[in-house]
């Protein structure tokens, strides 16, 4: 199953520093640690990241592990997912696989779409937890309904090909256009390659041109190869609808 691995050992530094801290003054910090003394676990799971990252506040690792910790005991799906990524890597704790496979799939049940992804990646490649398809599939899709990028387009390109699901080429444009929607280059590129050999309906080198070059922008080693020979057999007008569609997708993502 072409599921991307999730690299444990990166996890907990993705989460860390992936919600912007808000608390830069003193007195701000004395609040969020009054907050989280209370029991708020939101202000648990920050003052965490405040120590593991340092910002504010001397880096304190075990400081950092006992505030998640307490925000996981109180079941806040987002350190949950955190904590269970670090047992999972051995990063910063004793490495304890079903520990935290434990504390991901309680994550999952939450409808963190992360988690559900990472469920999704264990039961499809055997990882911990038996290998078990129907189960891989369950999760994936979860994860792809709350918008999931990678389980998105791990779902297209399962409908794509008809591996594990009847293959189907209009679920796998859907899949992969919200994928895309969300920024997933690799689903930009499958979506061109689809309109360039008409796979799901006719060839159209104008809308495979649009994804190479909105990818492509964005560095895509692969889209630029594609872009530079689907252009060769192209007219000029085709080119510059091409363009135009592209600009347009651009300026309507960036203003969501």
């Amino acid at each position: 199953m072409n599921i991307v691995k999730t690299a444990f050992a990166a996890l907990l530094f993705l989460a860390v520093l992936a919600v912007p801290l808000t608390c830069s003054m003193p007195e701000l910090g004395a609040e969020l640690k009054a907050a989280a003394r209370a029991g708020d676990a939101e202000a648990q799971y920050t003052l965490a990241r405040q120590y593991f990252i340092g910002r504010d506040l001397p880096q304190d690792l075990d400081k950092g592990k006992l505030w998640l910790t307490k925000a996981a005991d109180q079941g806040l799906r987002n350190a949950q997912f955190t904590l269970g990524a670090m047992y999972m890597g051995g990063n910063g704790v004793e490495k304890d696989e079903a520990r935290g496979v434990e504390l991901i799939r309680a994550a999952a049940d939450q409808d963190l779409p992360q988690a559900q992804g990472v469920m999704a990646m264990l039961y499809g490649k055997g990882i911990v937890v038996g290998k078990n398809t129907e189960t891989s599939l369950q999760w994936m899709r979860r994860a792809a309904e709350n918008n999931d990028a990678v389980s998105q387009l791990n779902l297209g390109l399962l409908h794509l090909t008809g591996q594990f699901v009847d293959q189907d080429f209009s679920k796998a444009r859907q899949w992969l256009t919200r994928a895309a929607e969300l920024g997933n280059f690799e689903a930009m590129v499958t979506l061109g390659e689809m309109s360039m050999n008409g796979l799901g309906g006719e060839r159209d080198r104008v809308e495979a041109c649009m994804w190479f070059a909105i990818a492509g922008s964005q560095g895509h080693p692969k889209a630029n190869y594609l872009l530079m020979e689907i252009t060769k057999t192209m007219t000029p007008a085709q080119k510059g609808e091409a363009a135009d569609r592209a600009n347009a997708w651009l300026t309507r993502v960036a203003g969501k």
